[in-house]
């Protein structure tokens, strides 16, 4: 399933036309799931036993753009906008890197450039843990992007 038909049927599913677990969550062309998150409009929120181990991406039907969250370190996560700063084409995750399908940038898993054209990293969302949930703050960009 693409991204589109992911937030066509994420749409259906908040007007209640799908029912059922199989609606909560998709796959991505690379293989990477899709999930519809919880909490507000600024925030996305999963639960951390949710979180598959390859990561996974995030999207709300409202969003242009998923967020791919995933764990890099015990109990901590990264949150990228999966929107290539070249020309905005979404980059999917192939093994241990973001690969832009429209003109070839690759980004490594914490965003940064490994290769051009495009040249400043991916956005990278400030993530928090509260209990047992991951929470990614839309409103809050994390200043590591540029390490």
């Amino acid at each position: 399933m693409d991204r589109r038909e992911f937030i066509e049927h994420a749409q259906q599913l908040s007007t209640g036309l799908l029912v059922g677990a199989s609606a909560l969550s998709a796959t991505s062309c690379a293989g990477v799931p899709y999930m519809m998150p919880r909490g507000s409009a600024s925030q996305l929120v999963i639960g951390i036993d949710e979180l598959p181990p390859g990561g996974v991406l995030i999207q709300r039907s409202e969003m242009e753009w998923p967020v791919f969250l995933r764990q890099y370190e015990e109990g901590s996560f990264i949150a990228l906008l999966v929107r290539c700063t070249h020309l905005g084409c979404q980059p999917d995750p192939v093994g241990d890197r973001l690969v832009c399908p429209c003109h070839g940038s690759e980004y490594g898993l914490t965003g940064e450039v490994l290769q051009g054209p495009a040249e400043r990293p991916l956005t990278r969302y400030a993530v928090t843990v509260e209990g047992d949930d991951i929470i990614v703050s839309l409103g809050s960009i994390d200043r590591r992007e540029t390490e």
